[in-house]
């Protein structure tokens, strides 16, 4: 009688009947193996932020691998940069500076902290316009005192809208900028 198969022979023996693969379909297919790895140390380090982790993994491949993990790194740190200054994005920003040491890649990565703290100061600025609007449209409809605390401006639609209008050149700007990074 036959024998039991596993799974994995099983799989093995349809993968033989298949063929091998073309050398650009294992290409493509190391790039899905090396973004997904990417994406994956970059969740990791922008988790924990240490330059050793991503040494230690990047040391763990070499050649056309390396290079393609890092390509990819980059691309997912540059991503992740974003206009609302978050703690991902500080973080990010080491990651490439750790990776890629190069003076203009240095020179942008300060411009676009210096953007962010603009676009900090003139979101901070916005919100305190609309908070004064609101306390005065408070105080014309005779309401004052303890009922009002502290206006949200993200709670009324108008004033989500201005907040974004803020945003945008700063966002543009921005834009421009990450596309001057590696990756």
């Amino acid at each position: 009688m036959g024998e039991l198969k596993s799974a994995w022979e099983i799989a093995q023996e349809k993968a033989k009947k298949l063929g091998d693969l073309s050398a650009e379909e294992r290409g493509k297919q190391r790039e899905k193996e090396c973004l997904q790895i990417a994406k994956a140390l970059a969740d990791k380090y922008l988790a924990h932020p240490d330059a050793r982790l991503l040494t230690s993994e990047l040391a763990r491949y070499d050649g056309q691998e390396k290079e393609l993990i890092t390509r990819f790194l980059l691309r997912q740190f540059v991503d992740t940069i974003d206009i609302r200054f978050s703690v991902n994005t500080e973080h990010a920003m080491q990651g490439i500076l750790y990776l890629n040491h190069d003076n203009a890649v240095t020179e942008t990565l300060n411009r676009i902290k210096e953007l962010l703290q603009e676009y900090q100061v003139a979101e901070a600025r916005q919100k305190e316009d609309i908070e004064k609007a609101g306390r005065e449209t408070l105080h014309q409809m005779r309401i004052a005192g303890s009922a009002v605390s502290r206006i949200n401006p993200q709670a009324r639609d108008e004033w989500q809208r201005s907040l974004e209008m803020v945003a945008q050149p700063f966002a543009e700007t921005l834009k421009k900028l990450k596309q001057r990074l590696p990756g």
